[in-house]
């Protein structure tokens, strides 16, 4: 049976500096994005997987609030922090951590679905939630169809993209050496 304790293992000096140089890259990452506010695609999905399949959900979790309240108070000018976006990023870290830590290979299928779930659960409906929240687009029936088949057609188009890296990356076998290195006891 698994205990917290598979998911939120201690770390020593190397696995902490990595976290952090992760956490760095998730950031970078997230400041890149196109697209329209309501309607941006990035590639921080990159950064989350590894740190998911690395660390665990735990960790990924509290590196995702940490990375998006930076983000959002520190790295941006002037707009108010909205704890909505926080929920989605650690909503999204748990999803990516249960599905692939501790796995050496992952399987297109599990990569697929993993996805899939990220792409419905938070880039769809969390997120959608957030952006009419701050719109303030309740009202506008017209406003809220549109935005949400928009968003829908975006993260149907985006799924085989982000399969495809997420494969890629999290297979990659020199990081999977750099891992071993770093993660060896």
């Amino acid at each position: 049976m698994k205990t917290l304790k598979n998911y939120f293992p201690r770390l020593d000096t190397k696995q902490v500096a990595l976290l952090g140089l992760l956490a760095a890259l998730l950031l970078i990452l997230s400041r890149f994005t196109f697209g329209p506010d309501w309607l941006k695609f990035g590639f921080s999905f990159i950064a989350s997987g590894l740190i998911a399949k690395w660390y665990g959900p735990i960790w990924g979790a509290f590196v995702a609030f940490i990375c998006d309240f930076i983000g959002a108070t520190i790295l941006t000018s002037g707009q108010p922090y909205f704890p909505g976006f926080a929920l989605s990023a650690i909503v999204g870290a748990l999803i990516y951590g249960f599905s692939f830590y501790n796995r050496n290979h992952l399987s297109w299928t599990r990569v697929i679905v993993t996805t899939a779930i990220v792409l419905v659960v938070v880039n769809l409906c969390l997120n959608t939630i957030w952006v009419i929240t701050l719109q303030n687009a309740w009202h506008n029936s017209g406003m809220l169809k549109t935005m949400v088949s928009t968003r829908a057609l975006k993260q149907l188009v985006f799924w085989p993209i982000q399969s495809i890296l997420l494969y890629v990356i999290l297979n990659n076998k020199q990081l999977d050496r750099l891992r071993a290195d770093i993660f060896a006891r």
